[in-house]
């Protein structure tokens, strides 16, 4: 049955390409997907993000394969100024070039800003009684430090796997209490 759910999801996703979409030149959509495949668990309790600056490929797939959203994400290390979140800490931060309305959730304004204020992408990391919680979170409204949105869009990325260089999760996007969630995968690209 595995060797037909690969078959169904390559000849899915080249009928997708075929058909055209706005996914990033850099992204071989037919190669990524395979690759991706939901985790679980919790990150080891020595792990960080910290060390993971660079660009990657961005895979979300909604629960159920059902939408899918490709792109590209660059991160770098948040400067020190702008790395004390309370009890998280910012290591990284960055920008994103990805239509999640693709894997089903919600527009976010300024994921490409860059500005470290506020910044279209920022990892904050988390020690806690089972394990160390880190979260990538889009949208530059949500990532200014000055600002606590309670309502609106929002949508993060549970880290829950590092390897080498790539790491994946689970993904949720809500809007009040309308909510859509799924898995991701992250692979570094050469520069």
């Amino acid at each position: 049955m595995t060797g037909r759910r690969s078959l169904w999801g390559t000849l899915l996703i080249a009928g997708s390409a075929a058909c055209g979409g706005s996914r990033p030149d850099e992204i071989p959509t037919a190669e990524v997907l395979p690759a991706c495949a939901p985790v679980s668990g919790r990150v080891e309790e020595s792990e960080t993000m910290a060390y993971m600056a660079g660009r990657y490929r961005l895979s979300l797939i909604q629960d159920g394969g059902r939408a899918q959203a490709f792109g590209v994400l660059d991160l770098e290390q948040t400067p020190e100024e702008f790395r004390d979140w309370g009890a998280s800490v910012a290591t990284l931060s960055g920008s994103a070039s990805i239509d999640l309305t693709e894997a089903g959730a919600w527009t976010l304004e300024g994921l490409d800003r860059q500005d470290p204020a506020g910044p279209g992408v920022l990892v904050l990391e988390a020690p806690g009684s089972a394990g160390p919680s880190i979260t990538l979170r889009f949208g530059s409204v949500a990532n200014r430090r000055d600002n606590t949105p309670f309502d609106g869009a929002a949508t993060a990325l549970n880290i829950l796997l590092i390897e080498g260089n790539r790491f994946a999760g689970s993904w949720q996007s809500s809007l009040g209490v309308e909510r859509v969630e799924g898995y991701f995968c992250a692979e570094r690209l050469q520069r």
